[in-house]
């Protein structure tokens, strides 16, 4: 695959990942459609089974986006620190300021253990 269509095919799944987020936290996730999610990405709905095996899929990698982005900003403030309760503090931080983004409460605390449930 060339790089411009390697660059097109990214596009187009953050194009669907974006779109359902908006409306995952707008609606929710049972009453978010599939027909929905591809009107607002601007793509056919062969597009979103091309790299997505249902709506459920398509939700596990926004969560894991989400997650990762918290992961990423708990990391990125705490990396330096050398004394543990420092890096508590500066974590515990991290980990509230990342959540203040929109929409990222109800798609990680509310959202993601009602469809995907939680980890054993």
């Amino acid at each position: 695959m060339s790089r411009s269509n390697r660059e097109r095919t990214e596009q187009t799944r953050q194009a669907l990942m974006n779109a359902a987020r908006r409306l995952f936290v707008e609606k929710g996730y049972a009453e978010t459609a599939t027909p929905e999610i591809v009107a607002e990405a601007g793509v056919t709905r062969g597009a979103l089974y091309h790299h997505f095996e249902d709506k459920k899929a398509l939700f596990r990698a926004v969560i894991e986006r989400e997650a990762t982005d918290v992961a990423d900003e708990i990391e990125r403030r705490t990396e330096r620190q050398t004394a543990p309760r420092d890096a508590l503090l500066d974590g515990a931080a991290a980990y509230f300021d990342a959540m203040e983004v929109e929409g990222r409460t109800r798609l990680l605390l509310l959202e993601a253990p009602a469809v995907i449930g939680l980890p054993a």
